[in-house]
């Protein structure tokens, strides 16, 4: 990495020493000899060799850098304190706060100024440095995006808001533009700190710390880097940091441990709906319609008063007696009763079912009560059929036109690797084959888990957050500081302790793994977003720092125990090392911040319910909405991106959306989104059933050609290069690999009119590719209805 710095148009820039230092004046009534005299300069000449000048006041804590005669503000003025011990030993400058009880020292390193920040104070103590002041940001906001601080949108967007680093940014920096340099801050102990957006434009932002008394490390450390102007170079000193952590792990590095991982290269993300275990398509509706008063369809009535939808079924079988048709809505309630009976462990009932199929016998011959919880399913499945043969289809087919079928027209469509993401590891209970199809067409498959919340037995509303120890839900949860339990997602139940949770997570997973289907990833919930706490239950005090670490190690374990290609949401750095791929990093979600979006069902915006009468792909994601204009400019303008993610994790974590905002759900976005794709490397998200299937698929086939290729080049390689061709970013450039290899080039032109690059014209939305000697301009084709 050393090489790759000393290339990169003068990274490091040579300074000397030079110091400045002032105190309070002797309002305070606290003395000390080793105060230095208000005013005095310490300017000295040092020959240490070390490429830093710097001055320091530290009464208000501002900090600034020479560079060429020229002097670069890097830390605005702070609030005013009083200053005790000021000193110096060798080029470290030191000096304390008394009030505060916090003690700060200043040494420059070989390529970068240490800003250390130490507690004195053993009980909760917090502190705000750097107040900081820019004309542009470039924050890692997800992937990245360029701020300019005059902004009116991200003005609106950041006044007053308190981001908590861990969680609002996916890597811990920032970069803020001073004049013909850019400052670069890394914080190395992001946990506890929070950036404080100021109600003043042009946009600025204080830095805050809290120092609980509940953990041990009482330092806060910066560090503080100069570059160019170029962005790139930031990003680069970044990914050196992380390196010399050794926190970096290439794709290919985790393909030695599991050769699963090179399935996700040029592979597209599907979410596979289809919650029931029979479809409309699997039964004879005239034949349904006379057989009304069998001895099944009575023992399936017996259930009613059992089931969520009970009484709307028993309606509707009333209905159904007095037309000579079955509605559609009355085929979607009479399929979601019958799912919930066949999955149910009281559904069995020899007695009922008297005629036995061939795979039924087989089934049985194991012992009823032996049977692993897909096997139960599927012997329920086989004696309905069985003893209503006119009625249903041979229930080996049940649902395969929303399953098996799809993936099989998927992989005669071209797509030769995907990675396929069910709702629940329920849905493949009801439908085996579906799993053993995914990956006999050397396709990924992996169910939705997540040990975030946990709610009270018995009253559980999502399986995720149902665990078979009752006694999690009150002595392993996390309390705050009053004792008072954090709220589970969406205000439902409790959130579970990561550092407690290791033994409900290896008996969930030997249940499920126990059904002998065959996945072969998993995608773990919030693990990676960075949402993490400290619990303050006397009995079990946990830290941010356990917590993060717990949440680490669970996930390891899923995928070590398991051999599972595994996932999270999010997608922050933190579990670079960890995860292959990551769901959130290129578009988080955000409807939850308007109330159009959230719950005005009336609204255009209206981001949809977590639901489909038919099983199949709720309208939370299948809805299309346009988004408005303040968003926009902020989470879906290409024109303000920057893929800091991409230029140090590129050939590290894979990274897509987070699965509210697919490909498709922007209207006017798509086509952006899809030159976005290929620019950045990043793989398309979709979420599928027989419908949805049938309403994209020409849109998929194209794009994927285009985009699959470029990817499996792009993939493996580090992002060397980017940069804005146009002023407004409205005309971008990526560069995958180089250094002896040939580079893998992308040119994207989001703008209205067409760009000249070089000798081709790239037409508006559209992007120039580039690899393998060959030259190509993509424009997305798509059906009208889908830009």
């Amino acid at each position: 990495m050393k090489n790759l710095l000393s290339k990169k148009l003068g990274l490091l820039l040579p300074l000397t020493l030079a110091l400045t230092g002032c105190v309070s004046n002797s309002q305070n009534p606290e003395p000390s000899s080793a105060a230095v005299p208000e005013e005095m300069e310490v300017s000295e000449s040092h020959d240490t060799g070390l490429p830093f000048d710097f001055e320091v006041e530290p009464e208000e804590f501002t900090l600034s850098f020479e560079v060429e005669q020229t002097l670069i503000t890097t830390a605005a003025k702070g609030e005013r304190r009083t200053v005790l011990d000021y000193g110096k030993v060798g080029d470290t400058v030191s000096w304390r706060y008394p009030y505060e009880q916090i003690s700060v020292s200043l040494s420059p390193e070989k390529d970068y100024l240490s800003v250390e920040i130490t507690s004195e104070n053993e009980n909760d103590n917090s502190f705000t440095w750097p107040v900081i002041s820019a004309d542009t940001y470039y924050f890692p906001f997800g992937e990245g995006k360029r701020v300019p601080a005059d902004d009116p949108a991200w003005f609106d967007y950041l006044n007053g808001q308190e981001f908590q680093v861990m969680e609002q940014l996916s890597m811990p920096f920032w970069i803020s533009s001073a004049g013909s340099y850019n400052l670069l801050f890394v914080m190395e102990d992001p946990y506890r700190t929070e950036m404080n957006f100021t109600s003043d434009s042009p946009i600025a932002f204080s830095v805050s710390h809290q120092f609980p008394a509940i953990d041990d490390n009482r330092t806060n450390k910066f560090r503080i880097y100069i570059t160019d102007k170029d962005p790139v170079s930031a990003a680069k000193l970044y990914r050196n940091y992380v390196i010399e952590q050794g926190q970096f792990t290439t794709l290919e590095q985790k393909a030695e441990a599991n050769p699963n991982i090179r399935k996700l290269y040029g592979a597209p993300f599907i979410y596979l709906w289809g919650d029931f275990a029979v479809s409309a398509d699997d039964i004879n509706w005239q034949a349904f319609r006379t057989s009304l008063s069998s001895p099944v369809m009575e023992y399936f009535l017996s259930f009613a008063g059992r089931l969520e939808n009970g009484q709307e079924f028993t309606s509707v079988l009333k209905e159904i007696q007095g037309q000579d048709y079955v509605a559609e809505y009355q085929k979607n309630v009479i399929c979601s009763y019958i799912s919930q009976l066949l999955k149910r462990d009281d559904f069995w009932e020899p007695s009922v079912f008297t005629q036995r199929s061939s795979e039924l016998e087989v089934l049985l011959a194991k012992g009823y009560g032996s049977l692993s919880e897909t096997d139960r399913i599927q012997v329920h499945k086989y004696a309905v059929a069985s003893n209503l043969p006119e009625v249903f289809a041979d229930a080996g087919q049940w649902m395969d036109s929303q399953t098996v079928t799809l993936l099989q027209e998927m992989k005669e469509g071209g797509i030769e690797h995907a990675w396929i993401g069910l709702n629940s590891w329920e849905q493949a209970y009801g439908k085996p084959e579906l799993v053993e199809t995914a990956v006999s067409q050397d396709y990924l498959i992996a169910s939705y888990d997540s040990y975030h919340s946990i709610h009270e037995p018995g009253r559980e509303q999502w399986i995720t957050a149902q665990f078979d120890d009752p006694s999690l839900y009150e002595n392993a949860v996390i309390t705050d500081q009053n004792g008072k339990p954090e709220s589970g997602f969406q205000n439902v139940g409790r959130k579970l302790n990561p550092a407690l949770s290791l033994p409900a997570v290896k008996n969930r997973m030997e249940t499920i793994m126990s059904s002998q289907l065959p996945f072969n990833s998993w995608f773990i919930d919030c693990d990676a977003t960075g949402e993490i706490y400290d619990d303050y239950t006397p009995s079990h005090i946990t830290t941010q720092e356990e917590d993060l670490a717990a949440r680490l190690e669970r996930m390891s374990y899923i995928r070590d125990q398991y051999h599972l290609v595994i996932g999270s949401e999010g997608g922050n750095d933190f579990a670079a090392s960890d995860i292959a791929y990551a769901h959130g990093i290129e578009l988080k979600t955000f409807a939850w911040m308007d109330e159009d979006m959230k719950r005005n069902q009336d609204s255009d915006y209206y981001i949809g319910k977590y639901y489909n009468p038919n099983g199949g792909v709720a309208e939370h994601f299948s809805n299309r909405i346009p988004v408005k204009e303040q968003y926009r400019t902020t989470f879906v303008d290409p024109k303000y991106d920057i893929p800091l993610f991409k230029l140090i994790y590129n050939d590290s974590v894979i990274t897509s959306y987070h699965w509210d905002w697919s490909t498709f759900k922007i209207k006017g976005a798509t086509a952006d989104r899809m030159i976005r794709e290929i620019l950045y490397n990043v793989p398309p998200l979709y979420h599928l059933d027989a419908v949805e299937w049938s309403k994209y698929k020409e849109d998929i086939l194209c794009h994927q050609t285009v985009w699959s290729d470029f990817s499996q080049t792009a993939v493996t390689r580090e992002m060397t290069g980017f940069e804005y061709k146009s002023e407004d970013g409205s005309v971008q450039k990526t560069v995958f690999g180089g250094d002896g290899e040939a580079a893998a080039v992308a040119v994207a032109n989001f703008g209205d009119s067409s760009y000249q690059y070089e000798n081709i014209e790239i037409p508006a939305h559209s992007v120039l590719i580039e690899m393998n000697g060959s030259r190509e301009v993509y424009t997305p084709s798509l059906d009208p209805e889908h830009v």
